[in-house]
């Protein structure tokens, strides 16, 4: 009995070790970097799976560190992987989002394999969101009114936010976007203006306060 115990430690060890020869590291690391090449810190970074085995696996995430680099943890199952990245503080929007996301953009993809287990890749940013700031405002007081803006795009994808007063809204560069105010509360009377056509360019910033006559 005394031996018992020595020799399973062994035997775990032993079992161990042939585990991680036989089931290398599986890894995706790289660089995110903006449109100019210059790497993002802190920038997140998704691993979607594309294998439909893998239907139901939830993408994996992490942060780039202050050079722009990510490194996944090891674990990931053989197949193919999509690579996205945001980094919504400074206007690079959810790419899975289908307002904001490029449709024209074709992701990084990484095949893990029994052969290519780790995969190193660079990550573009997209293109940076506009902004649009102003006031929604009685057109006779100029007092500001609850409403809610419901922004759609070229494509029929649809974003709305519901503000008091100020707002500040952040729409995909380079799309025409068409704007409808509806002031809150929602109603078959409540006062409604449509805006015409927006259309902003990378990183532009716009004001446009918006006249409501409510009535």
């Amino acid at each position: 009995m005394k031996h018992f115990l020595p020799l399973a430690l062994v035997v775990t060890s032993l079992f161990l070790n042939a585990q991680t020869r036989d089931d290398p590291i599986r890894e995706i690391k790289g660089t995110v970097t903006d449109q100019s090449g210059n790497p993002v810190p802190a920038a997140t970074v998704y691993a979607v799976p594309q294998d439909p085995t893998f239907d139901g696996l939830t993408p994996r995430s992490t942060k780039t560190d202050r050079d722009g680099v990510f490194d996944f943890p090891e674990g990931f199952q053989l197949g193919e992987y999509k690579l996205y990245s945001q980094k919504g503080e400074e206007g690079y929007l959810d790419p899975f989002n289908r307002f904001y996301a490029d449709l024209k953009s074709e992701a990084p993809k990484v095949d893990l394999t029994e052969n290519h287990r780790s995969a190193t890749v660079t990550v573009t940013l997209g293109k940076r969101a506009g902004v649009l700031i102003g006031r929604v405002i009685d057109a006779d007081t100029g007092a500001d009114l609850k409403a809610k803006l419901v922004f759609v795009d070229e494509d029929g994808n649809g974003h709305s936010l519901v503000v008091n007063g100020k707002y500040r809204a952040l729409l995909p560069p380079d799309k025409d976007v068409n704007l409808m105010v509806m002031v809150v509360p929602l109603g078959s009377r409540a006062p409604q203006r449509p805006i015409a056509p927006l259309r902003l360019e990378p990183g532009q910033e716009m004001h446009l306060d918006i006249p409501v006559a409510n009535r």
